[in-house]
């Protein structure tokens, strides 16, 4: 495993997917997403790999940012997200309506986000 300590959150890099989790109050905007998904093809290379957002802390996000970079999301097969209250669902259903370019799905535990990214 490989871990990257950003400016806004931890990264933490398996052979075929990829965790990561934002501090609270961050503004994940277009340049800090692109920042990340950056570092995720540095890592990865050509290679296919799933995304794990562990949603565990309260942040904004820019969820234009998924319409407005496929290129750089080509590898990304699947994109899951593991909420810490269910109250969170709504949110995340509405900023998950933007990602088209993978499926996408809700966990409450990460070992069910795991499962599921491996099996995509």
């Amino acid at each position: 495993m490989q871990e990257y300590e950003l400016d806004f959150g931890l990264c933490q890099f398996f052979p075929d997917y990829v965790t990561y989790s934002i501090n609270e109050g961050t503004d994940l905007d277009s340049e800090k997403l692109q920042k990340f998904y950056t570092l995720c093809r540095t890592v990865f290379k050509e290679q296919e790999f799933g995304v794990i957002e562990l949603k565990y802390a309260s942040f904004s996000i820019n969820p234009l940012f998924y319409l407005q970079s496929k290129d750089l999301l080509k590898n990304v097969t699947s994109h899951s997200v593991v909420l810490s209250h269910q109250t969170q669902t709504a949110l995340c259903d509405y900023e998950s309506s933007f990602i088209k370019h993978c499926p996408v799905q809700v966990f409450f535990t990460l070992d069910d986000a795991i499962d599921w990214t491996q099996s995509s």
